[in-house]
C-alpha cells in the first residue's frame, strides 16, 4: 500500500503527539485535595466530644463511690441489664 499524501499522515501524527503531551502535562499539575466538613458533621463531632466528657465524669464518680465503699447497686438492675444484653445479642 502506498500513501501518496504524507502531509495528512504527518499532520495527524503531530496532532496525536501534541494531544499526548498535553495529557502528560495536565496529569503532572499539582492538585491539592480538599475536604470540607458540613455543619451537621461538625455538630455531631462536638456532641461526641461532650458525650465523652460526660461519660468520663460519670465513670470517675462511680470509681470514687466504689473506692469509698458507698457504691451500691441493686441485683435486680444487674440481672435486667444482663437479660437486655442477651436479647440484643440474639437480635444481632
Amino acid at each position: 500500500m502506498k500513501i501518496y499524501n504524507n502531509i495528512n499522515v504527518n499532520n495527524i501524527y503531530d496532532m496525536y503527539k501534541s494531544a499526548n503531551a498535553n495529557a502528560v502535562n495536565t496529569s503532572k499539575t499539582n492538585k491539592v485535595d480538599k475536604v470540607e466538613i458540613s455543619d451537621n458533621a461538625s455538630k455531631i463531632s462536638k456532641s461526641f466530644a461532650e458525650y465523652d466528657k460526660l461519660r468520663e465524669k460519670k465513670v470517675q464518680d462511680i470509681k470514687a463511690k466504689v473506692d469509698s465503699g458507698n457504691y451500691n447497686i441493686k441485683s435486680d438492675d444487674i440481672a435486667e441489664s444482663m437479660i437486655k444484653g442477651a436479647i440484643l445479642d440474639k437480635k444481632v
